[in-house]
């Protein structure tokens, strides 16, 4: 019971506006080279790591449906 409310808290936590904004970018935006990113730019120390996170996380959600199309 306390490990599972522990994980909500802590999914919230993650879930800033630059986390989102990564997510999207990752998921939906082009795949152009991270370091050139251009919206990284415009966050700010854990905003910025935020971000990149969510980016990974959205990055590896778009890699993981496109190889089940592959497959469909």
């Amino acid at each position: 019971m306390i490990q599972s409310k522990t994980a909500v808290v802590s999914e919230a936590s993650t879930e800033t506006e630059a986390y989102k904004s990564g997510w999207h970018d990752g998921r939906f935006g082009p795949g152009e080279v991270f370091a050139e990113n251009q919206r990284l730019a415009g966050w700010t120390d854990f905003d910025r790591l935020a971000y990149y996170r969510g980016h990974r996380e959205g990055r590896r959600i778009r890699t993981m449906l496109k190889e089940s199309m592959k497959g469909a």
